[in-house]
């Protein structure tokens, strides 16, 4: 995979008063002004939380807080109805809880992914014929237009809080608190769907938000966390102090959930903490089984039944991390069956019996690992259901809108999206994806991350880093930061965890130090000892018996700036020729091997496998480019003399018992022939 890097070179002198000034250490002071925040005044609004506007500015929220009050008051029958995701499964649980101890007589329900999305008409119907009187929705029912009609036709009310953005009709409901809704006049728009409940809790309790905050905070800060909503402002104070709260919760399920994660009580938690440990298995439940499962864990105050739920949501996260593996593993095995998959405008990958629980999950990954659009669908009943995921100005939503008239359904937005597709119409769905990706972007986007600034080993401090920690919590809109270390050469690989992870032995200017890279093996990583490379790394502090200790962990790594431009660009030119698309006759000469060009690729493969990078940064003085070893690889590859792996950007000998022409290779004859 190849990311552009964009590396900040913050003012140094804007950097240092501000640091003066505002009591930061400079480094975080550099972090702040390569945000964009070169000022105390700046910097104070985007650090200082905003508290809990009133809750009382959204619109139709006194409408809600009344009928809902009333409700209780009046004994009707209430049914909370959510979502299957964490911020739905939070959101239900506060507001049922709240509701509970307020005497009033609840249910709540939440669909299973295969009910699908929202409000539907067999459990409107079904919670009628159960002598349910008021329906109220969390982090859905906005675009639930016909829904909302059934309900008044069924003899019930409804009540609408979500935070989805509505389109140009709003549901006929007694209320629909939604901080989107264009009269709206609540300052703060970016709330989650658990954010919404907690100020509907605040208005229930007459407008004060701190007791809401005091009994749902660590509920909320969660479901903020998981909705990847933007953390600032309201939000980078629930979950700033949601986080404290959760740290000493005294909610039966999340101190399960909590212990089956190896978080020990008290233990401080950070938002990370939360988006990789306990997000994730909040969310299994509704993959995997039922929202259900994490609702009724949240709600219990049974430690025994507890115990019990977290350990089973912990096991269906290990089996939606099983999935998810055997879901990859299929398709890089299909990548290095047929190479030229991942030379797409956008890759695409079709599977049966593929949980769609997880495929959008894998989309992000495969995004990730091969920098590209992606497109996954699973095989149904009614043909084959999909996720896909961008990133840059590739838009998942316009090109499923380009493509409407071969989709069954479909919806989304620029990053992500889903679609439901017959069987007779896949093959124009897939032509239409990369017809689209072709007249939208004669180049398509590169990957692109950003680096606050280099680095130089001796800023690697604990006092340092540790001086970052004013700038958490981390999560959508404030990235933990990200730095380049230029120019490092790597002394020592060594395996962790069984060879699942890789830790770095790294060296300059005289100083030593070492950085981790998670979730890839030394022989998977293509860096050899000896090797010059610059990394992009994260950093943090952490406790280990007793004392601060600073650890780096690699994020991402190149050759340097000037290779990482001419890979680019000869991957772009590799990939359109393995297209069939028409490029300039310079281009056809830059990328044909030359005999000699041949036999340093064939000669640099000997031992272990090598990946392209490697093989380009060992032959750049004679002007070897990333297209170029490709074409060698190719031409190797036909001639049975090397393998190329694309999944893993790898080539290795293979055993010969004769020699071969060159001439054999019909790859090598048709760029010669471009060439001439």
């Amino acid at each position: 995979m190849l990311k552009r890097w964009e590396i900040g070179t913050p003012d140094s002198d804007a950097a240092l008063t501000l640091s003066r000034q505002g009591g930061v250490t400079k480094l975080c002071a550099e972090v702040l002004v390569s945000r964009g925040m070169q000022s105390v005044r700046a910097a104070s609004a985007f650090l200082d939380e905003s508290e809990l506007s009133d809750p009382f500015l959204l619109a139709d929220m006194e409408k809600a807080a009344d009928r809902i009050m009333a409700a209780v008051e009046n004994g009707e029958s209430i049914c909370v109805y959510g979502d299957y995701d964490c911020d739905g499964v939070t959101a239900t649980v506060m507001l049922t809880d709240w509701l509970a101890c307020a005497g009033a007589e609840v249910r709540w329900y939440i669909p299973t992914r295969k009910e699908g999305y929202g409000l539907r008409e067999e459990q409107i119907r079904q919670l009628a014929d159960e002598g349910v009187q008021l329906i109220v929705t969390v982090d859905t029912g906005i675009s639930a237009i016909e829904e909302a009609k059934l309900v008044r036709e069924l003899g019930m009310e409804l009540v609408i809080t979500d935070h989805h953005r509505p389109g140009d009709e709003i549901p006929e409901a007694v209320a629909v608190v939604d901080p989107y809704r264009v009269d709206c006049p609540s300052p703060y728009k970016s709330l989650c769907g658990a954010g919404v409940v907690l100020k509907l809790i605040a208005a229930l309790e007459g407008g004060d938000w701190e007791p809401a905050l005091e009994q749902f905070g660590d509920l909320a800060a969660l479901g903020t966390i998981a909705d990847v909503v933007t953390l600032d402002g309201e939000n980078r104070f629930i979950v700033k102090r949601g986080l404290e709260l959760l740290a000493n919760t005294e909610r039966m399920g999340l101190l399960s959930l909590m212990a089956v994660c190896g978080i020990e009580e008290g233990e401080p938690i950070s938002a990370s903490a939360a988006a990789f440990q306990l997000i994730p298995r909040i969310n299994a439940a509704g993959r995997f089984a039922s929202a259900a499962i994490a609702a009724k864990l949240f709600l219990t105050d049974d430690p025994d039944e507890a115990q019990l739920l977290a350990a089973e949501i912990h096991s269906l996260n290990d089996r939606r991390r099983e999935t998810e593996q055997e879901i990859m593993q299929e398709i890089l095995h299909t990548i290095q069956e047929n190479p030229q998959l991942i030379c797409q405008r956008v890759l695409v990958f079709a599977g049966e019996n593929w949980h769609h629980g997880v495929i959008g999950i894998v989309a992000a990954r495969l995004m990730e690992r091969f920098g590209k659009p992606c497109f996954l669908m699973a095989k149904e009943d009614e043909g084959y259901r999909g996720s896909a995921r961008s990133f840059g100005d590739f838009s998942v939503f316009e090109c499923l809108k380009a493509c409407g008239d071969v989709l069954i359904r479909y919806g989304g937005h620029p990053g992500a999206g889903g679609f439901t597709v017959s069987e007779e119409n896949l093959q124009a769905f897939l032509d239409g994806i990369q017809k689209f990706a072709a007249q939208e972007h004669s180049e398509m986007p590169v990957m692109t991350v950003h680096a606050e600034r280099a680095l130089s080993p001796r800023d690697l401090t604990v006092q340092n880093v540790d001086g970052l920690k004013i700038l958490e919590p981390y999560g959508a809109g404030n990235a933990r930061p990200l730095f380049a270390l230029i120019g490092v050469t790597v002394s020592e690989l060594y395996p962790l965890s069984n060879g699942q992870h890789t830790k770095l032995r790294l060296r300059k200017d005289g100083a030593a130090f070492d950085a981790l890279l998670f979730r890839m093996a030394p022989e998977e990583t293509g860096i050899m000892p000896g090797m010059t490379l610059d990394f992009l790394v994260s950093m943090e502090v952490r406790p280990y018996q007793g004392k601060p200790q600073l650890t780096v962990r690699v994020e991402d790594w190149r050759s340097s700036s000037s290779a990482q431009e001419q890979a680019i660009a000869a991957q772009f030119a590799y990939d359109a020729y393995q297209r069939g698309e028409q490029l300039p006759k310079p281009y056809y000469q830059r990328m044909c091997p030359h005999r000699e060009d041949l036999v340093a690729v064939y000669q640099s493969v000997a031992g272990v496998p090598v990946s392209i990078a490697w093989i380009c940064d060992r032959l750049q003085k004679q002007g070897m480019n990333r297209c170029r070893a490709r074409m060698c690889a190719d031409i190797f590859s036909e001639l049975g003399l090397l393998a190329y792996d694309a999944a893993t950007d790898r080539v290795k000998r293979l055993p010969v018992k004769e020699k071969r022409d060159l001439s054999a290779s019909a790859r090598y004859r048709a760029i010669l022939e471009l060439a001439k």
